[in-house]
């Protein structure tokens, strides 16, 4: 299969809503190179397909416009890459990266060169599913989940909503938590999700499924049943997308658990549309996280 890698520069301080934008889209992820005032977005979408999903691209470009007038038009540099190729792309736009006060995401390629101390390695490499740390709302939403299993006296259930690379869920693993469901509707991210647990020896405690809330909601995957609620649901997804599966991700916490919301773009309408929605639900935010013009929440569910 061959894949096309598209290059656009943007303005630094629109590149988080760019690289938003594009990742609605991309299925292969995306890599991005600071250069000084703008930043450089490397997105790679297959080669079939490509039209549509370029113009629903444009799309969403236009609407990205709409906040920061200073990013140019939709029209990036595109030139194919062998599959082989693309993942090798990345490698310079990975370094290992420290997350919160324990964890460093670390690629694979390194893992046996880098000293991470006292922090705990989560080997992660770059595959066709959202979530390597390197976006800020993987980051906001991975402090927040420490900040709520730190110091518990004994293991809890987690619940990974729109798993993607399975970052979350591993996390959450290696931080104490057991045990851990993901789930996402990619099936390509469920196999990757899979394989990036396997990689850190946490497989025997987080069971990746194919599905979303309200699915899980219905019915649990085979075993699962007896740990739903779980004890703290997380989910890296979209404003709009949160919004509409609220009542299922509040139904999948138990009374007094944490629900740890990312991927909101702050100050958007839809973010305080869901902020609304939380708080008719009940729902108080008891710690918010911001960067980069993201902004990450850990909300109390009531008893």
């Amino acid at each position: 299969m061959r894949w096309l890698e598209m290059v656009i520069d943007v303005p630094a301080q629109a590149a988080e809503a760019a690289a938003a934008a594009v990742l609605e889209v991309v299925d292969a992820g995306f890599a991005w190179e600071e250069r000084g005032g703008t930043v450089r977005i490397r997105a790679y979408l297959p080669e079939e397909g490509f039209e549509e999903r370029y113009r629903r691209l444009g799309e969403r470009w236009r609407r990205v416009r709409q906040v920061f007038p200073a990013v140019g038009p939709w029209a990036p540099a595109v030139r194919a890459r062998a599959e082989d190729e693309w993942a090798e792309a990345w490698k310079a736009h990975f370094p290992p990266l420290p997350v919160g006060r324990r964890l460093l995401v670390v690629p694979s390629w390194q893992r046996h060169r880098v000293d991470p101390g006292p922090r705990i390695p989560l080997v992660l490499d770059p595959g066709m599913a959202f979530g390597t740390g390197q976006h800020a709302s993987t980051r906001l939403a991975l402090e927040l989940l420490e900040e709520e299993l730190e110091g518990q006296p004994e293991p809890r259930p987690v619940l990974d909503v729109g798993t993607g690379s399975g970052i979350l869920a591993i996390a959450a693993a290696l931080l104490g938590a057991r045990p851990v469901l993901a789930v996402d509707i990619d099936p390509g991210a469920v196999r990757v999700a899979q394989d990036n647990a396997s990689a850190n020896g946490v497989d025997d405690r987080v069971r990746v499924a194919a599905g979303t809330a309200a699915a899980v909601r219905r019915q649990p995957p085979p075993g699962w049943a007896v740990h739903l609620p779980a004890a703290v649901t997380v989910a890296n997804i979209t404003a709009a997308v949160l919004a509409e599966t609220l009542d299922d991700l509040v139904h999948l916490t138990r009374p007094g658990g944490a629900l740890v919301l990312s991927g909101l773009v702050s100050g958007a309408t839809d973010t305080r549309d869901l902020e609304e929605r939380c708080r008719a639900r009940g729902l108080e935010i008891r710690r918010r996280r911001w960067a980069e013009g993201w902004e990450a929440w850990r909300l109390a569910v009531p008893n």
